[in-house]
């Protein structure tokens, strides 16, 4: 949402405020021109949708390695896909997934999510977990090397947003440790 509303001038600030922080660029790219433009301003990662055009996919990856900064570009999943495009995405260069849970999976994250996300991790993928994840459904990815989990929603909807992000991050520590 801050890409939507300010742009990439948003980017350039937090970079310059934070040089030594991680960003990632959660754009949802579906056009090379768009990657590249987010490229230059040196977020670490870059998200791109899995139902972009491969060779979207491939232009923006071969640019993050050219620019031989360390950026990455990440597939977050939408929609329809296999896991012989994920296949074909590590084979362009991809390094990363964002496992965003299936909207026809409804409830508590379960066995199917965790058998994915192990496949993609066994395939040598970074994971990062999304999609409606709360405290109560952490359990279910204990354990599993996943580079992270996102509790938007469930920590942003809590009566107190900040108590309910610690309380995750307490459990966080405690299943993975």
């Amino acid at each position: 949402m801050l890409l939507l509303t300010e742009g990439l001038r948003a980017v350039n600030m937090v970079r310059a405020m934070y040089p030594g922080k991680l960003i990632v660029t959660d754009f949802k790219c579906v056009a090379p021109h768009f990657g590249s433009e987010i490229l230059k301003r040196d977020t670490n990662y870059l998200t791109v949708l899995s139902q972009a055009e491969d060779n979207v996919i491939e232009s923006i990856t071969q640019e993050a390695a050219k620019r031989a900064r360390g950026q990455e570009v990440q597939i977050e999943l939408y929609g329809s896909w296999k896991f012989d495009d994920a296949e074909k995405w590590l084979n362009m260069g991809v390094s990363h997934i964002v496992y965003s849970r299936p909207r026809s999976r409804k409830g508590l994250w379960g066995d199917p999510d965790r058998r994915d996300i192990s496949q993609f991790i066994d395939m040598g993928f970074k994971v990062t977990a999304t999609g409606g994840i709360s405290y109560e459904s952490l359990d279910v990815l204990a354990g599993l090397p996943v580079f992270a989990i996102i509790c938007g929603r469930s920590v942003r909807n809590a009566p107190n947003p900040a108590s309910e992000a610690l309380r995750v991050k307490r459990r966080i520590i405690e299943l993975w440790s």
